[in-house]
């Protein structure tokens, strides 16, 4: 799959948590998002100034999200759970591991310390997984890239 189809891919299957997604499908649009954060945040870093409030963690997250970075990310985020959970899929797990690897151990670093060193561990099996090769048929479909044949 090319880096164009994977991303048309992505967002034409926006809210489409089931099937399965290729390697390249993944990994060409994990690249598109991380060349759009970039830009937009390269667009607006001057949006961010010094915080002026008592409370700058408010400050910074009200910039944020009201910048064009703040858009693309809110804009990217459902498309990339998506074809994290289609990509799951294709290794023949069950999306919740999307949930256990990356939504809980955020959270829970939050307010525990010992899960900040869970959730980079968290992050690392949850891009093993990302790299796994999928197979051939299985619950949850036909390969994507036999489909294509």
């Amino acid at each position: 799959m090319s880096f164009f189809d994977a991303v048309t891919s992505a967002f034409r299957k926006y809210f489409d948590f089931s099937g399965r997604a290729s390697r390249s499908e993944f990994w060409w649009f994990f690249l598109f998002c991380v060349l759009l954060y970039m830009l937009t945040f390269s667009l607006s870093v001057d949006d961010f100034g010094p915080p002026v409030e008592s409370n700058a963690e408010e400050l910074f997250l009200s910039q944020a999200l009201t910048s064009w970075f703040g858009v693309a990310f809110i804009v990217t985020l459902v498309p990339s759970i998506s074809i994290s959970v289609r990509r799951f899929h294709d290794i023949n797990m069950s999306g919740w591991w999307y949930v256990i690897l990356q939504i809980v151990p955020s959270l829970l670093a939050q307010y525990i310390f010992i899960f900040s060193f869970i959730s980079i561990l968290a992050l690392f099996v949850y891009l093993y997984f990302m790299c796994v090769q999928g197979g051939g048929e299985n619950q949850y479909g036909i390969n994507p890239l036999q489909n294509k044949e």
